[in-house]
């Protein structure tokens, strides 16, 4: 069994709130409403920045010419950055938004503790932690890309173009080369203790963030609303 094989074993429960969390069964089954749709973008647009500064840290960690930098040096320079935050004010702008931030201020406190998460390790992580913590998010291409490529999606043609969005060559590059490093790193228990901690809050917070889209807390972020964590069985909400 590979460590990722063992991440994936030892968050399981994780993995099942993920996937079959009610925005993502909502989205497929047509009845995702576009003011939780946006809530979900909104807070994804000020994210965008925090990967592409931790993927750029890794490029200083990891072994120069290896596969990991040689796909994150591409995937940084011809699908992130410019490409993705055009891509996200155009979906949003698609659905009656003029304006969109991508600056710290806009991100809701779950979306700011995942970005914070992803910054300690870029700081304080090896390579390998990096590319735990990265994982679950490059995931999308399978959880997002995969699950929606053959979906007829109901509702404005934002929602089907935000699941094709993660359909591509490149992100599923980018998520084998994360756990390809991960293997490869996972040779002692001190590694290997660290890397699962990172891949396993990276999963929570993946699942957190989806938590507040869907429960979308009004007037987020201009009144400061204080939003509390409650028990995930609220995600059942109707």
């Amino acid at each position: 069994m590979t460590f990722t094989d063992q991440c994936r074993a030892a968050t399981a429960d994780g993995w099942k709130a993920y996937e079959e969390h009610p925005w993502l069964t909502d989205l497929e089954q047509g009845r995702l409403t576009v003011e939780r749709f946006l809530a979900f973008q909104n807070d994804d647009a000020p994210f965008i920045p925090y990967i592409h500064r931790t993927l750029a840290m890794g490029l200083a960690k990891a072994p120069s010419g290896s596969a990991w930098s040689r796909t994150a040096a591409n995937l940084l320079s011809n699908y992130f950055v410019s490409a993705e935050t055009d891509f996200k004010r155009s979906l949003l702008e698609s659905l009656g938004r003029a304006s969109v931030r991508f600056d710290a201020g806009a991100l809701t406190p779950a979306r700011e503790a995942y970005a914070n998460h992803l910054l300690l390790n870029a700081f304080d992580g090896s390579i390998g932690s990096i590319a735990a913590a990265l994982y679950p998010c490059a995931m999308f291409t399978r959880v997002v890309g995969e699950r929606f490529r053959d979906v007829d999606i109901q509702g404005p043609p934002a929602f089907a173009a935000w699941a094709t969005y993660y359909a591509n060559k490149q992100g599923s590059q980018m998520a084998e080369a994360h756990a390809d490093v991960m293997n490869e790193m996972a040779t002692t228990d001190e590694e290997h203790a660290k890397m699962m901690f990172a891949y396993a809050r990276s999963l929570q917070h993946q699942i957190r963030v989806f938590d507040a889209a869907y429960r979308s807390y009004p007037g987020w972020p201009a009144t400061g609303w204080a939003a509390v964590d409650d028990d995930a069985e609220e995600r059942t909400m109707p």
